[in-house]
């Protein structure tokens, strides 16, 4: 029942696991993204937050966000395109690379 959704930030799932995990990554503007990488704040910055994520599902991840923004952090472009390759992905079309790899 409704009793055994659990709802919370990232940190309140360190070591846990659930059979299902609805992750919502919230930020939709681009100035909120910025703002976050630019303080360390967020998913754009942390890689440690990012594996405790997408980690703590057994059986089904569902990911809502801008795929166009969570594509600019390169551990996120890349969940995005195996999800692709597995065709896991449904939504816009992504973006062909992420921002940073146009420095290379």
């Amino acid at each position: 029942g409704l009793e055994d959704i659990k709802v919370g930030s990232v940190e309140e799932f360190q070591g846990q696991e659930k059979l299902a995990v609805i992750l919502s990554t919230v930020r939709s503007s681009p100035d909120q993204v910025y703002f976050d990488v630019q303080h360390n704040l967020g998913f754009l910055s942390n890689p440690k937050r990012f594996n405790v994520s997408i980690s703590r599902a057994q059986a089904l991840l569902v990911v809502i966000g801008n795929p166009n923004l969570l594509s600019q952090d390169p551990h996120w472009y890349q969940l995005l395109n195996y999800a692709v390759e597995n065709s896991a992905y449904t939504g816009c079309p992504l973006p062909s690379k992420h921002l940073d790899t146009d420095a290379d």
